[in-house]
């Protein structure tokens, strides 16, 4: 940052403007015309400020916009409690704390049913301890009088976590042979609702991770299946990326690579107009009925390398064998997929209007959200379901085929076993535990 006269106080045009800010004085008066230590105050000054701006853009960036929004309902709800009962919100005592505490635990709908969760309470405690960090006041929410009172309300409330009942492979079958594919427009809103069940199945994705998906984050490889970039996720807030790998299923109605490229060549045939799209539809086979789109391993076969190995010791294909017939390895090395040309900004999925109108619009993760419960409801599954059951029914269900906490990990991308041992607790308790051992 340059300090001489006349140099230019706004930031490097490489670093971008901060929204809403502008590095020029504002102070009315023409720099040319002020003494020399005025105008080189003067910018010093703008430039200060900006940066400062700039600073407060940062911070701000460092919390999900979700979060940022849940904060400030939450902050606004406390300020306006401690507004009517006459006590300062910012900084604001232990005691004001525990006294909001017991208000909300105190409040009742008209049918007597408690209106704030133990678990609104603690994100609400978080948005207070949140203002008061951004403040630069100590928070009164980590004294030890304010978490006595939460977990009192917890241990009165005897209060259970309502999850979402997992969606597992069998229930997906059941949704998926329930789409209505090759049907106008109802096979539209399948082909994108069953790519969007078999991603948030297979990668074990959560609902805001796919809504951000661009057609640039999916790319097919030859051994793999389809390759998933995430580049931000709940749990990676500074943008670290992760990839999700969604491997070539055995039956065409649940491979996820098949379901992802059936729903691009559907996107591909919109820009041409709605009877393109139409006869794009319509020409999808039943879920029954479907086939693999193009020639892929056999995900029975073992790992890429064991296929890479066995067809190096095999050498050539079978007489007359192509594509899927030819030996694993081999298929592997020379897949391509038939892509369509699409923008790779664009998003993956996206909203349908009545009557089969594609839009440019993503699907938000609440979108996502009412899909899965809407589509559940349809199959007749007991519910309550809803975007977390895929999640979840990936746990479940490769925990009841004996996959072990490490390798569900990895494509959950959870921190630690806690969680996943809190699925076998609610959903698989027979994975691990010695009642299976007593001979009974």
């Amino acid at each position: 940052m340059s300090m001489e006269k006349g140099a230019d106080a706004r930031p490097d045009a490489d670093q971008g403007p901060v929204a809403g800010v502008s590095a020029e004085p504002r102070a009315g008066l023409d720099a040319a015309v002020l003494p020399d230590g005025v105008a080189a105050a003067a910018a010093r000054a703008a430039s200060l400020a900006a940066l400062a701006a700039r600073a407060d853009a940062h911070a701000t960036a460092a919390r999900a916009p979700r979060t940022r929004a849940a904060y400030a309902g939450d902050w606004a709800h406390f300020s306006r409690w401690c507004a009517a009962a006459g006590l300062p919100a910012l900084p604001a005592a232990v005691d004001t704390v525990r006294l909001y505490l017991a208000d909300l635990e105190a409040t009742r709908s008209s049918t007597g049913q408690a209106v704030f969760s133990p678990a609104t309470m603690g994100r609400r405690l978080a948005a207070i301890a949140a203002a008061h960090h951004d403040a630069g006041h100590p928070s009164p929410t980590r004294d030890p009088a304010v978490g006595a009172v939460l977990t009192g309300i917890k241990r009165t409330r005897a209060h259970s976590t309502h999850q979402m009942r997992p969606l597992l492979l069998e229930d997906l079958r059941t949704v998926l042979a329930d789409m209505g594919f090759g049907t106008w427009p109802a096979g539209l809103i399948g082909a994108r609702d069953a790519a969007a069940l078999l991603i948030g199945f297979t990668g074990a994705l959560r609902r805001g991770e796919l809504a951000a998906l661009t057609v640039a984050d999916v790319s097919f490889h030859p051994a793999d299946g389809l390759h998933v970039h995430i580049a931000r996720s709940k749990t990676d807030q500074t943008g670290r990326g992760a990839t999700v790998v969604l491997p070539y299923g055995a039956r065409a109605g649940t491979c996820p690579p098949c379901a992802v490229l059936r729903w691009m060549g559907l996107l591909a045939a919109a820009p041409h107009g709605r009877p393109a799209s139409i006869r794009a539809v319509l020409a999808t086979p039943s879920w029954t009925s479907l086939d693999h789109l193009f020639p892929h391993p056999d995900p029975t076969d073992g790992s890429a390398h064991d296929r890479d190995d066995r067809a190096d010791d095999v050498g050539a294909s079978s007489p007359g064998g192509t594509g899927a017939a030819e030996s694993p390895g081999r298929a592997a090395r020379s897949f391509r997929a038939p892509l369509p040309a699409l923008a790779g900004h664009t998003p993956l999925l996206r909203a349908i209007r009545r009557g089969g109108t594609l839009t440019d619009t993503p699907m938000t993760g609440d979108a996502l959200h009412a899909m899965v419960r809407r589509r559940a409801d349809a199959a007749g599954l007991p519910g309550p379901m809803g975007f977390h059951s895929l999640r979840a029914g990936f746990v479940t269900t490769a925990r009841r085929n004996g996959a072990d906490h490490g390798s569900v990990r990895r494509q959950t991308r959870h921190s630690s076993d806690a969680m996943i041992e809190t699925y076998d607790r609610d959903q698989a308790p027979l994975v691990g535990n010695a009642v299976t051992r007593l001979g009974l």
